[in-house]
Order: C-alpha cells, then sequence, then structure tokens
C-alpha cells in the first residue's frame, strides 16, 4: 500500500476536525488557550512521528517522507496562523459586542435612576405644596 500526501491529509484533517471540535466545547477562550500552548495534535513532531513510521512500513521512501514532511509542515502552520487569526479576530468581535452591550445597560441605568430621582422630585414638590 502506498502512502499518498491526500492520507497524510486526510490523517490531519481529522485530527483538525477533533482539535475544532475541542475548541467548539471549550469556547472562545478556551480556543485562545490551546493556540497558545501551540496545537499540539497537529506539531510538527507528531508530523515527523507520523510520516518516519510510514517510511519504515516502506508505504514511501525516505526522500518521499522528507518532502512529505516539508508540505505537511508548512500547511499546518498556514492552517494554524488563520486559525490564531480568526480566533483574534472573534474575541475582538466579542470584546466590541460586550463593550457596546455595557454601554447600553449603563445608558440603560443612567435612564432609570433619572426617572427615579425625577420621581422622588415630584414627590417632594407634592409635599411641599401641601404643606402650604
Amino acid at each position: 500500500m502506498t502512502l499518498t500526501h491526500a492520507d497524510c491529509e486526510s490523517y490531519l484533517i481529522s485530527n483538525g476536525v477533533l482539535y475544532m471540535e475541542k475548541i467548539k466545547k471549550m469556547g472562545l477562550l478556551g480556543a485562545t488557550a490551546l493556540i497558545g500552548a501551540g496545537l499540539a495534535a497537529m506539531s510538527e513532531e507528531r508530523i515527523r512521528e507520523f510520516v518516519k513510521a510510514r517510511v519504515k512500513e516502506g508505504a514511501i521512501s525516505k526522500e518521499e517522507g522528507k518532502v512529505l514532511v516539508e508540505e505537511l509542515v508548512s500547511e499546518t502552520r498556514k492552517q494554524r496562523l488563520n486559525l490564531e487569526k480568526n480566533v483574534v479576530e472573534k474575541l475582538h468581535n466579542t470584546l466590541q459586542t460586550a463593550d457596546k452591550e455595557l454601554a447600553d445597560y449603563a445608558d440603560s441605568i443612567d435612564e432609570m435612576k433619572i426617572r427615579e430621582l425625577e420621581g422622588e422630585l415630584e414627590k417632594m414638590k407634592s409635599l411641599r405644596k401641601g404643606d402650604k
């Protein structure tokens, strides 16, 4: 059996899908932590081990393995950078939304306080009129 580049990509993609599922479960902040830690399942070391095992099995030659490692490592780095970029963008958007919501809540609270103070002022005016 000959191991193809597609086989290796399929292996890495399946690991990537597992990581995306974990990221969804952990939430955005957990995803950021995973990225900061280095996405271990898609690390250069794991790629090298995977390809080395295929060379040892005789599925691919040593030279094919070197080329495959370079291609997969390069592609993994690109995907990692894209993922990091997407997470940063999502965090930024989430924070902007949260800031807007907090500002809206603050405005609502201010409006409620104003109405409450106006109500108290009206009560005081009524009491003064009653005293006169």
